[in-house]
């Protein structure tokens, strides 16, 4: 029986280069559990490792959780990078195991094509639904989110994650052992604030587009 949903495969960028592949999978499995957990009313074959410890990948109901499901796995798994492609499409085999590793279809194929495509880019993600607009909408935003992203440095990286922990500059200068001034600093330089609100924008867009 043909169905349809939204294949999202990951690809681990350089995955040679990790000295400790054994422990690496081992986090990689458990991130796959969170985002699981997270988003089990989302997701129809729940994300689990499908190639060593190389590429992961599930299949989603619909556009929602995207963000969030890309957001997670990539602050987790910092400084590891990941590139991802989502293709909506039909899904002929396996569809009924609720198994990514058991499925195949058309939508299977686009994907692996697409990220032979995505490999030889900088960027970290491409859509291919039956909206093209809007295809390049949803990845361009979040691309251009994740550019500004790469920019952070592992300092700025530590004092944001704080911050959004405890949401107090003073807190986090207090923990740190940085002043509260050095902590401002950090936030404004790494255009913390507009990239906050252009992922809250982008969720909610997500959202509606789920709930249409």
């Amino acid at each position: 029986m043909t169905k349809e949903g939204y294949v999202l495969m990951g690809d681990i960028i350089s995955s040679k280069k990790i000295n400790d592949r054994a422990k690496f999978q081992e986090k990689l499995i458990e991130v796959c559990n969170v985002i699981n957990q997270t988003h089990k009313n989302d997701i129809i074959a729940k994300m689990k490792i499908i190639k060593g410890a190389d590429e992961i990948g599930c299949v989603l109901r619909s556009l929602s959780p995207l963000y969030d499901i890309i957001d997670g796995i990539l602050s987790d798994l910092y400084p590891i990078k990941i590139r991802f492609v989502l293709v909506y499409g039909k899904i002929d085999a396996g569809f009924a195991t609720n198994d990514i590793s058991q499925m195949d279809g058309p939508a299977f194929h686009q994907a692996s094509q697409l990220m032979d495509d995505l490999k030889r880019e900088k960027l970290i993600l491409k859509i291919v639904t039956s909206n093209k607009i809007l295809d390049t909408l949803i990845s361009n935003n979040i691309n251009l989110i994740y550019i500004l992203k790469e920019k952070w440095s592992p300092t700025n990286i530590g004092i944001i994650r704080a911050y959004e922990k405890w949401n107090d500059q003073r807190k986090v200068a207090k923990e740190l052992g940085i002043s509260q001034q050095t902590v401002s600093y950090h936030l404004k330089s790494s255009n913390w604030k507009e990239i906050k609100k252009m992922e809250k924008e982008l969720k909610i867009s997500l959202q509606s587009l789920g709930a249409a």
